[in-house]
């Protein structure tokens, strides 16, 4: 006989991917990391922890900003456990 009838939550994962032309911004913020791109609005993400970047994509570090020399990436976030988080690769 179960005393608690709750089920334990399988935690839900969503996952999204976005295709950037010409470059872009990744700044740290004082909750995470904000990554900026034009396509062809000004598009604004926020992420929890340092985006995972490949060997393959060229970026450039300045104190609290990275800038992404690559000009064609894809950039991939997945939410998980209240967690979001990027990666980044070449296309």
């Amino acid at each position: 006989m179960k005393l608690f009838g709750r089920k334990k939550k399988e935690s839900e994962i969503q996952e999204f991917s976005y295709e950037i032309f010409g470059g872009f911004i990744i700044n740290k913020t004082s909750t995470g990391y904000e990554i900026v791109w034009r396509s062809p609005n000004l598009t604004t993400l926020n992420v929890d922890s340092e985006p995972v970047i490949d060997e393959e994509v060229k970026i450039k570090r300045e104190k609290d900003t990275i800038q992404v020399l690559t000009t064609e990436c894809k950039l991939r976030v997945v939410k998980k456990s209240g967690e979001t988080k990027a990666y980044i690769s070449k296309i």
